[in-house]
């Protein structure tokens, strides 16, 4: 698939080098997270673009399919928190066996974007 199939497809694509080094993000995620996709690549994912995803939920994910020996895939839903609003998003790790890398897919469910771009909407 090249580089304009992956952008025009409706989710959130990064590729993540074993230690969270991003070497791609599609037009979709960069839509949606409100940032500049070529001013992504060689950023680290969880240090420098998404800090709030240090925790175990997502974080600890990650580092299991990242370690040696890992493959396979993980999914979850996960809360973004935002300056404009907070996203709910279902996650998918995807890495193949002896891969070099990671395939982040970040889905926006459209039944969640509503309830959750207002902090209260969590309280109910």
């Amino acid at each position: 698939m090249g580089r304009d199939e992956i952008d025009a497809l409706p989710v959130g694509i990064i590729t993540l080098d074993l230690v969270g080094t991003i070497l791609r993000y599609n037009h979709t995620e960069a839509t949606r997270s409100r940032r500049h996709a070529p001013a992504q690549i060689g950023r680290h994912f969880f240090r420098d673009v998404a800090p709030c995803a240090q925790d175990a939920a997502f974080r600890g994910r990650f580092d299991e399919l990242a370690a040696p020996g890992g493959h396979g895939t993980a999914e979850f839903e996960y809360l973004f928190r935002f300056p404009w609003g907070n996203e709910r998003v279902l996650i998918s790790f995807l890495r193949a066996p002896d891969a070099p890398r990671i395939q982040l897919l970040i889905t926006w469910p459209a039944e969640h974007d509503q309830a959750f771009a207002d902090p209260a909407a969590e309280a109910r």
